[in-house]
């Protein structure tokens, strides 16, 4: 069986393990730091879920290590909680010129019919995106976002392919 590895990055375990739970039936572990949940797809395709909460204080990960495996990358936070955004946005500028693995930025906001958008995003300080981050709103712990999320990463591998002339006509 293959398997592809996405890490789920966010300032709360809370919102990670919502996003798992969201996808696999199950989490096989669990804790403060770091959570891990497994879809099989069918018998020769699975994806690994490695849940990652992150701490503006904790230097300690190995992103250099992490970020070899990864397929893609699903970052999630509060869009109406300032320090949820602070948290996020030091990996997801630090990736944005280092990894070319797609990332898909998740605004988790409580009602999905109209989020507000606050100022800072927009501002200087905000999230640099790049040609290989999407940004999306959503709700993390509905299991039809999340799968539409998880489409979306999915659907950003698969340009990757066609651009790449895997699947090009003869």
């Amino acid at each position: 069986m293959k398997i592809g590895e996405i890490a789920i990055i966010s300032h709360s375990s809370r919102q990670r393990d919502n996003f798992i739970r969201s996808i696999c039936r199950k989490i096989d572990l669990e804790n403060e730091l770091v959570s891990f949940g497994r879809f099989e797809i069918n018998d020769q395709l699975g994806l690994h879920f490695y849940g990652i909460s992150i701490d503006k204080q904790d230097s300690d990960l190995s992103w250099d290590l992490i970020s070899r495996k990864m397929l893609g990358y699903v970052v999630i936070f509060d869009w109406e909680d300032l320090i949820s955004l602070e948290s996020v946005k030091p990996i997801v500028n630090g990736f944005a010129e280092t990894l070319r693995a797609p990332f898909v930025i998740v605004g988790n906001v409580p009602d999905m019919s109209k989020p507000p958008i606050p100022k800072i995003f927009f501002q200087d300080k905000g999230i640099h995106l790049s040609p290989n981050f999407r940004f999306t709103f959503g709700q993390v712990d509905q299991p039809e976002c999340a799968r539409k999320i998880l489409t979306l990463l999915i659907d950003m591998l698969l340009d990757r392919v066609e651009h790449n002339g895997f699947f090009q006509h003869k």
